[in-house]
């Protein structure tokens, strides 16, 4: 497989919003691969699994802008480790693979919210025992994310970093989300909701409340695509750059 570098004026202009964004979700990847026991290696240009990642977590996530060369060296790796498919977030859109057997999954923004609690009532709360986080994991499932093992383990419950969200309704875990601490922001993600339909996210709003409630002093970010991205902006979010996410069906191909 030839392995291409750089697309031509990538990295220029990039907003370092967008590197922290980048790093906060790594910083969320670091503790889910910890939690189920696999290796990875972190550099300040990119994040690797030297394991087969849990489902809809990437091989390779880019960090800093600018590091071709070396990226293209990393995937070298992974293709002679796996050989299964490889998925790359390539969160700058700087990586020119699509001629070297990656297909785009995923065009996304990078959202930004400044830091501040938003105003109003919020009836979120936080996820503290096993019991319901296997509830949360199974409604997050249900709405949207089904996968055939267990994602979230509950070693998550006991790192100060992690903070599972959720509104229940009649008893009931109706939406949730997840809350990432990092040193200079919070992330949010795993949004879900059952009055989700086609790709949209109804309680945007609620969830970004209940996150800011966690560090009102952090700004707070993401990344969200289509009409979740349409929401996120109505909620009081910017965009600061775009990634993408590519997958190669067979590294080895």
């Amino acid at each position: 497989m030839r392995w291409l570098g750089l697309a031509e004026g990538c990295g220029i202009g990039v907003d370092q919003r967008a590197i922290i964004a980048a790093n906060n979700n790594a910083d969320l990847y670091a503790a889910m691969f910890i939690s189920h026991g696999l290796g990875f290696e972190r550099r300040p240009y990119v994040f690797v699994g030297l394991e087969r990642p849990p489902p809809y977590y990437s091989n390779l996530t880019v960090l800093a802008p600018g590091h071709g060369k070396e990226i293209t060296g990393r995937l070298e790796v992974l293709r002679r480790n796996f050989t299964g498919r490889i998925g790359l977030k390539d969160s700058f859109c700087e990586l020119d693979l699509q001629s070297s057997g990656f297909d785009i999954l995923l065009d996304a923004s990078w959202i930004w919210r400044s830091s501040g609690k938003p105003s109003g009532f919020n009836c979120w709360e936080r996820i503290e025992t096993e019991a319901d986080l296997l509830a949360w994991e199974g409604a997050w499932k249900r709405m949207g994310s089904p996968a055939p093992q267990r994602m979230f383990r509950a070693s998550l419950l006991d790192r100060p970093d992690i903070v599972f969200l959720c509104h229940k309704s009649d008893g009931e875990i109706a939406a949730g989300c997840i809350a990432n601490l990092s040193e200079t922001c919070i992330g949010i993600s795993n949004l879900f909701s059952r009055t989700q339909s086609a790709g949209v996210f109804a309680e945007a709003a609620a969830a970004v409340a209940a996150v800011a409630a966690v560090a009102p002093d952090l700004p707070i970010t993401g990344y969200e695509s289509g009409e979740d991205l349409d929401h996120a902006i109505q909620a009081g979010f910017e965009t600061v750059g775009d990634l993408r996410v590519l997958v190669a069906p067979a590294a080895g191909s």
